[in-house]
């Protein structure tokens, strides 16, 4: 090809480059959107799981002092079964031995209405952390609700700015030649988004190697694409394209 066809080329590929690296940037940043509104969703799924738990704990509370609850209406039922029939005893042993029966069953009643106590503070305690944590928990909702919806549409207005610069990359992309449009959108795949890159000191301005001096002649003569022999992404020269 003739110099001026390559400078030509490069140029275009520069303004091609130019909106491929906005356009990698955005996609980066739209890419990143779900996980941030999964982030979003694992705190609140947090809260719920906090507020099962307490939920669980209330419940188990609950239905301990029930059974608790019953165990002392069986007791109260025995003792006064067992107090029904003391008046039906013709001796002073079998009287003795009942009444020591009843004592027991007394002590038994004793405990289990210190435990039914303990565990009515229980309940209401865990009731009353339940309602707070259900407060959270909605609360949190709000806030999640309203949080992503504003990453959706952060989302949306970073799609629509990819939409307009991949219409904008397709006005500049037909008027690079084909094989030389090829070559660039492979690198561009590889080297995610910078295809294309300046000289700089003598150095790659992708990869920071240095160059050899016939490479970055070949980059000034501009007869060929030239590459970099460590990133191999295209070279181009500044004042080339002045």
């Amino acid at each position: 090809m003739a110099t001026i066809v390559i400078t030509e080329q490069i140029n275009i590929l520069r303004e091609l480059q130019t909106l491929d690296a906005q356009l990698y940037a955005l996609r980066r940043q739209l890419n990143a959107k779900p996980e941030q509104i999964n982030q979003i969703k694992t705190v609140q799924q947090q809260l719920v799981q906090q507020a099962q738990a307490i939920e669980a704990r209330y419940k188990a509370a609950e239905l301990k002092k029930n059974q608790k609850e019953m165990e002392l209406g069986q007791k109260e039922e025995q003792i006064k079964k067992l107090q029904g029939q003391l008046f039906q005893l013709k001796t002073n042993k079998e009287y003795s031995a009942m009444q020591h029966e009843i004592e027991g069953f007394k002590a038994d009643k004793s405990v289990l209405e210190e435990e039914i106590l303990k565990l009515m503070d229980e309940v209401e305690q865990v009731k009353a952390s339940m309602a707070v944590e259900r407060q959270n928990l909605k609360a949190k909702e709000t806030e999640t609700n309203s949080q992503i919806a504003v990453v959706e549409a952060e989302a949306q207005k970073l799609k629509e700015s990819a939409d307009q610069l991949t219409a904008q990359r397709g006005e500049i992309r037909v008027k690079v030649d084909p094989s030389i449009l090829a070559k660039y959108e492979q690198i561009l795949e590889r080297k995610e988004g910078v295809a294309l890159v300046p000289v700089r000191a003598g150095s790659c301005g992708g990869c920071n190697m240095l160059l050899p001096p016939q490479l970055i002649n070949e980059v000034h003569m501009a007869q060929r694409l030239v590459l970099c022999e460590a990133c191999a992404r295209i070279l181009y020269v500044v004042d080339a394209a002045s």
